[in-house]
């Protein structure tokens, strides 16, 4: 099975790396995806989209050459678990083969979204301090003129796009695939805006808190991965078609 990764607004694929050293390629690929790659090319003047359904639309374009018949799921910590769930809607309607299972990190329901503080167009200065405060950017890049004007306007972006998003109501609200969700136990996300993926859900939904605030991610890998391993295990491999 494939384990497509997508890493939360601003982050990079590389968090995903250490993973693929962990299961048995028996068993599981470990694939992170990048969700911008062409915002990282240095010396062109590439516009970094900054509609979440932008983004969708650049994502579902390059993974579905990947979707080769095999079974597989998807990842996806905060805006990657939103990307994880979007973008399952998205090969729903296009009747392409959907994912095994879903696997979201300290991601809050769709609904939720309208919650989110827009901080994305703040001063430069009190978007930094606002990056410093959710400690999701390390601070070699905060700290450093150099790294953070490189990601200042990727981080920027991701924050747009995630601040305005709008469910898209003409799409299916659930889906029938299966749904792991896990939860940071100090995360500022309020629990009902956790447990409520149930309702999005037309599968199995299982919850597990995970020690530690929003970016549990960083230092809890263990304990995500046996969640990752336990779960897959546990599932018949059977692709899943699902005409939209």
């Amino acid at each position: 099975m494939k384990l497509f990764c997508f890493p939360y607004a601003g982050g990079l694929p590389g968090i995903y790396y250490s993973w693929k050293s962990r299961f048995p390629p028996t068993f599981l690929d470990i694939y992170p995806f990048e969700v911008r790659p062409r915002a990282l090319q240095q010396n062109e003047a590439v516009p970094l989209p900054s509609s979440f359904y932008e983004l969708l639309e650049d994502v579902y374009s390059r993974i579905t050459p990947e979707l080769d018949g095999s079974p597989f799921a998807f990842f996806g910590h905060s805006m990657g678990g939103l990307v994880a769930f979007e973008l399952t809607r998205k090969l729903m309607q296009k009747g392409e083969p959907l994912p095994q299972h879903l696997f979201l990190s300290a991601s809050r329901v769709p609904h939720a979204y309208h919650k989110l503080a827009k901080t994305y167009h703040l001063p430069h200065d009190e978007f930094v301090e606002e990056l410093r405060r959710l400690g999701g950017t390390p601070d070699d890049v905060l700290d450093n003129p150099e790294l953070l004007d490189l990601f200042l306007p990727i981080l920027r972006a991701d924050f747009q796009a995630v601040q305005t998003y709008e469910m898209d109501q003409s799409l299916p609200r659930q889906i029938p695939v299966n749904m792991s969700v896990l939860y940071g136990t100090k995360d500022s996300i309020a629990l009902e805006d956790i447990l409520a993926w149930r309702d999005y859900c037309k599968g199995a939904c299982k919850f597990y808190p995970v020690t530690g605030g929003h970016f549990f991610i960083h230092h809890q890998i263990e304990p995500i991965l046996q969640i990752i391993s336990h779960v897959l295990q546990a599932e018949t491999v059977v692709p899943i078609h699902a005409p939209y």
